[in-house]
């Protein structure tokens, strides 16, 4: 039965070729825009940058000026793990925070770095690493073909997952400004091994609750198994001095049981090219463009967002959606050369996905809602 949806959903992705695998990004100096089933390689350096002047960049200066970020959601209920790595070179930072949906508590560990100090960075999503060290926090993100690992551990909680890759992932390259380009891949991903080790101060832990430093509290140990969901946004590019951007995810399952991983925004990715997709059992539906409206009211519960598609006639899909946030992990910075305004809310998203003759019903389905400034 599922197949056959997926079978028919499938006749109303955009017309044309299907996406095409590359070797290599960058190919004679210059990235290959467009959406493709895979890019193996991100060969950043390989690209011939300049200046104003038109003088060539040295690849210590392409390094310099490259941004790179990784987030990863992992998700067992009752709990939802978030975490993330991003260096913007000048700085590198880090975050993980462990979200209760039955309590609706929300348990934060960040940390910041100048530079790349303590900080790996080898490789790309396809192959490669990522590492940051930092005493209240300790990150190692190692890529493979076929997996991702995820080695965490923080004040308050500990994680070692390996992450099993599915064969459609949406890897998207689009002009960014007059000479920069940025490269996003998003994926879902399921936990095939692992665990989420909530430690004795944490304050998920009952036992540490109650009794501050109780020789009988002990660490909560959940262990992943073939019903835990994850999904990877990884981008790396040449972005303009200020960005901004707005960001939806899903991760749930749907009540025919079917694996459900929705990926929208508005922002970077916006340049003839869509960042858009879904997922259904891991088949891809490539999505339109969308428009983000946020109501900035004084009143959380009234603060709801909509993320729509505007269907001029000549599509099969439609996206209307509405998301109304719960609570939000947001941090604010403020170097005068550098910016960032980053939140990123957990809430309630409902309403309807028409994919030709299928509806997709979202009835106050749990996800993420992102607003993220950046100058830098």
């Amino acid at each position: 039965m599922n197949q056959n949806r997926n079978e028919q959903i499938q006749q109303y992705s955009p017309a044309g070729e299907r996406p095409v695998s590359l070797d290599q990004l960058i190919q004679n100096g210059q990235p290959v825009f467009g959406v493709f089933a895979q890019v193996k390689n991100i060969n950043y350096l390989d690209y011939h940058s300049y200046l104003i002047s038109q003088k060539a960049l040295p690849n210590w200066r392409k390094d310099l000026k490259a941004n790179q970020f990784c987030f990863i959601q992992i998700i067992q209920p009752p709990y939802r793990v978030c975490l993330a790595l991003a260096t913007i070179k000048l700085a590198t930072s880090a975050f993980v925070y462990l979200y209760n949906n039955e309590t609706d508590e929300l348990e934060v560990c960040e940390a910041l770095q100048p530079l790349t100090r303590q900080t790996r960075l080898t490789g790309d999503c396809y192959q490669g690493q990522m590492a940051f060290t930092h005493s209240k926090l300790t990150v190692t993100l190692d890529f493979t073909p076929s997996q991702i690992n995820v080695v965490l551990d923080s004040q308050n909680l500990a994680l070692n997952a390996t992450l099993a890759r599915q064969s459609q992932p949406l890897a998207i390259c689009t002009p960014t400004g007059r000479r920069g380009w940025t490269f996003t891949q998003k994926e879902p991903l399921t936990a095939v091994s692992g665990h989420l080790r909530i430690k004795e101060n944490s304050k998920f832990n009952a036992d540490a609750a109650r009794i501050p430093n109780s020789p009988d509290a002990k660490a909560k140990q959940i262990d992943f198994n073939d019903t835990t969901i994850a999904n990877l946004d990884w981008t790396l590019g040449y972005m303009r001095h200020k960005t901004n951007w707005f960001w939806t995810c899903i991760n749930s399952y749907l009540p025919d049981g079917r694996h459900f991983t929705l990926n929208l925004s508005m922002g970077v990715n916006e340049t003839g090219a869509s960042e858009n997709a879904c997922w259904l059992d891991g088949q891809i539906v490539y999505l339109p463009p969308v428009m983000f409206v946020r109501k900035d009211l004084n009143i959380p519960a009234q603060n709801t967002w909509r993320v729509y598609h505007q269907n001029l006639g000549w599509s099969n899909i439609d996206i209307d959606l509405t998301f109304t946030p719960i609570t939000v992990y947001k941090k604010t910075d403020n170097f005068g050369v550098l910016a960032s305004i980053f939140e990123q809310w957990i809430g309630l998203y409902s309403g309807e996905i028409h994919l030709g003759d299928e509806v997709i019903k979202i009835d106050k389905v749990m996800g993420l809602a992102e607003d993220h400034f950046a100058k830098w």
